[in-house]
């Protein structure tokens, strides 16, 4: 009983470990297919919205419109060269459509219950990016029940803002370039870990899976003996 224990242990670990190798490939081909995606979309800029293609992810697009300060967004927990900020989004005025545009990083005053004093651009106003799907991070803080704006959120969770705008953001997020004239500092990046750091772990994983399955035969071996 007890060998035959250790064998459904060591199968149970072992396959445990193939699935993790297996799910850090299956993450690796997606990085990939996504900075196939960017490199070659990215190139691709469009001057509206009715022009955009079904899936607008990662094209490039230029609008003109005009921007609604009354309701900004502060996207919390941004880092940049050590120092903590937001991500400052504001809703775009494109004739009857609204876009929430990324303008960049913005450092957060020394004392977490204030604000840093948010740069406003008024009159009609051309702004160049990339289209980006919303973040899509798990958090375990709640929506505050009540709305102040600017607002300060965890996520960028477009649906809950719309209701709370009382507008119809697109589904989407424009990611500011650089170079446009209202970019603030930029530090955000559509790919966190590229796929070797996945295909690594997943060599790490089956490597594992190996030695445990080398212990395993060595331990039965040398108990049968």
């Amino acid at each position: 009983m007890r060998r035959i224990g250790f064998i459904l242990f060591t199968v149970a670990v072992m396959l445990t470990l193939v699935k993790l190798g297996l799910w850090q490939l299956a993450r690796a081909q997606e990085k990939e297919a996504l900075s196939h995606a960017l490199k070659h979309r990215s190139e691709q800029m469009y001057y509206s919205l009715a022009s955009l293609p079904s899936d607008p992810r990662w094209y490039g697009l230029t609008l003109h419109g005009a921007f609604e300060h009354r309701y900004a967004v502060l996207l919390d927990n941004q880092i940049y060269r050590g120092r903590v900020g937001y991500h400052l989004l504001y809703p775009l005025k494109v004739n009857k459509d609204w876009v929430l545009v990324n303008l960049g990083w913005i450092a957060a005053p020394i004392y977490r219950e204030q604000l840093p004093v948010l740069p406003e651009h008024h009159g009609e106003l051309r702004v160049e990016g990339i289209i980006a799907p919303p973040s899509r991070m798990p958090t375990l803080a709640a929506p505050s029940a009540t709305i102040e704006w600017p607002q300060r959120v965890q996520v960028i969770d477009l649906t809950l803002l719309s209701q709370q705008m009382d507008l119809p953001l697109k589904p989407w997020v424009l990611q500011i370039d650089p170079d446009n004239a209202l970019a603030l500092q930029q530090t955000w990046t559509p790919v966190v870990m590229g796929p070797h750091k996945h295909y690594a772990y997943a060599v790490q994983w089956f490597l594992m899976a190996m030695v445990i399955s080398g212990l395993a035969f060595w331990w039965l071996k040398r108990t049968r003996a």
